[in-house]
């Protein structure tokens, strides 16, 4: 009877696995190899008995001698050298990547007086691993490989790494659900909680909310997520990339600000320019009539209210959300040049607290003029309309009647107004202004009890006490050339 009866049961079946297989005792000898290590190793099976292991694995290669000790003290069925990079060379001295598996065998003692070592050669896996590795860091995208069975990280990219805000050994070993907002028991399980080979892909929930990941410094990024279950060890693996669409999503939202910006203005536009229409048809068919060219002047105030409606809806069509350049802009000097275009009656303007305030100016312009058309509407011929620059921002107030604490929340809505006359974009395109320009816009009363629209927000700063206003708005001041208070 052989010393090893169970190598020699195992033994009837070496010749017929895949693998080189080898019997080593305790002290690191051949007792046996299967015909596998002649194509492996370019060994006779034969020539390999009672030599050391270290003839196919070499000992300057991470001491292969004490990984044997090692097993012998606590022998199980375990690959070996966990973690490390195993060497294996051929007769000819070349050398390869292996993976070693050992089991033991029991003597008739039974003591584990040697071990079954089953050698692969892994190059091929080892190249693909290189080859989905650069992939992996090169994508742009950002790449979480997740183990099924527990959630855990086995693997993140730079680009996953740059997402997150944290190193990639730090999203390594981790649970998956650490990124996303509502950890392991949320709804974001499902996107992982995949069949063998099912792949998904979705940037929102069913219910529309956006699927999002939490930065290291708590931020809340929308992303798209592609995942797929990959059977590669195991249970398997899930690939999933995840693409930061924050861009996308602000483009969405100025596009769906823009469509209903526009639908708007159209449903206020039908309303709004029948009237005058109306007027002006009527008017004309009467002086058809009668001869009586007197009516024509009220076609002609027709018309041109129409033509101010259609400016003003341009104005709210052109108004978006960027602002592309931003200048200092002397508040003085520019509200009484905005003053001159509009249709003032016998209204006057007051430059209360002169100043600089950084803005976009076309847009700035279409600001004064909205609240200077606002004010003399609302106000009257004779209003007297206010503009100041404050630390925090600018303001423009008049005399006027003012507008109602109720109706304050509601005076910047498309269509708000309380005039027969009024189109209720004026306003609006004030609000869509100042949230270009990231301004806060309020309404309060001014000290006259009139309507005062605060800016705060705005980068703004005030003339000292040399400069004096002067009656026709314009300013006087106590040096020949004014300092831009922002330098």
């Amino acid at each position: 009877m052989s010393e090893y009866p169970e190598t020699e049961r195992l033994a009837s079946l070496f010749d017929e696995g895949p693998d080189a297989i080898l019997v080593v005792d305790e002290d690191s000898r051949i007792r046996r190899a299967n015909d596998r290590v002649r194509d492996l190793f370019g060994y006779e099976p034969e020539e390999l008995v009672g030599s050391s292991v270290g003839v196919l694995v070499p000992n300057d290669v991470d001491d292969h001698a004490s990984l044997v000790d090692a097993y012998f003290e606590d022998s199980e069925s375990r690959p070996m050298g966990a973690g490390l990079e195993l060497q294996a060379r051929r007769k000819d001295g070349s050398t390869f990547p292996v993976d070693i598996s050992l089991s033991p065998v029991e003597s008739e003692s039974g003591e584990s007086a040697a071990a079954i070592a089953a050698v692969r050669d892994v190059s091929e896996q080892q190249s693909l691993r290189r080859k989905y590795r650069t992939l992996l860091d090169t994508a742009p995208d950002a790449a979480f490989v997740v183990a099924v069975d527990d959630g855990e990280v086995l693997e993140a990219n730079r680009a996953a790494a740059a997402l997150v805000g944290e190193p990639e050994d730090d999203l390594v070993g981790r649970h998956y659900s650490d990124v996303f907002p509502e950890g392991p028991n949320g709804r974001y399980v499902d996107l992982f909680s995949l069949d063998p080979g099912e792949r998904v892909r979705s940037s929102r929930f069913e219910n529309g909310d956006d699927i999002l990941v939490v930065t290291d410094d708590g931020d809340r990024v929308p992303v798209e997520v592609s995942a797929q279950r990959v059977n590669v060890v195991d249970d398997g693996v899930v690939l999933a990339m995840l693409r930061d669409v924050s861009e996308r999503r602000e483009y969405e939202r100025e596009l769906n600000r823009q469509i209903d910006r526009l639908e708007r203005v159209a449903q206020v536009l039908s309303h709004d320019l029948r009237n005058p229409l109306n007027v002006a048809e009527g008017n004309v068919e009467l002086a058809m009539e009668t001869g009586d060219t007197d009516r024509l002047r009220a076609v002609e105030s027709a018309h041109d209210r129409m033509r101010e409606i259609i400016e003003e809806a341009l104005t709210m069509v052109r108004t978006g959300s960027d602002i592309e350049t931003v200048d200092a802009i002397d508040v003085g000097e520019f509200a009484a040049q905005c003053w001159a275009n509009v249709a003032t009656d016998s209204a006057s303007l007051d430059i209360v607290a002169p100043g600089i305030v950084y803005a976009d100016e076309e847009r700035f312009s279409h600001l004064f003029e909205n609240l200077y058309r606002n004010a003399i509407e609302h106000g009257g011929e004779n209003v007297t309309v206010r503009v100041g620059v404050t630390d925090s921002g600018f303001f423009v107030e008049d005399d006027g009647p003012g507008i109602p604490p109720e109706d304050r929340e509601s005076v910047f809505e498309l269509g708000w107004t309380t005039e027969d006359v009024g189109s209720g974009l004026g306003l609006n395109i004030v609000a869509d202004i100042a949230a270009a320009h990231d301004w806060t816009p309020t309404v309060t009363d001014s000290d006259s009890g009139g309507a005062r629209f605060e800016f705060s927000g705005a980068r703004a700063a005030p003339y000292d006490e040399s400069f004096t206003v002067r009656d026709d708005g314009g300013e006087n001041g106590g040096q020949s050339e004014r300092e831009d208070p922002q330098r």
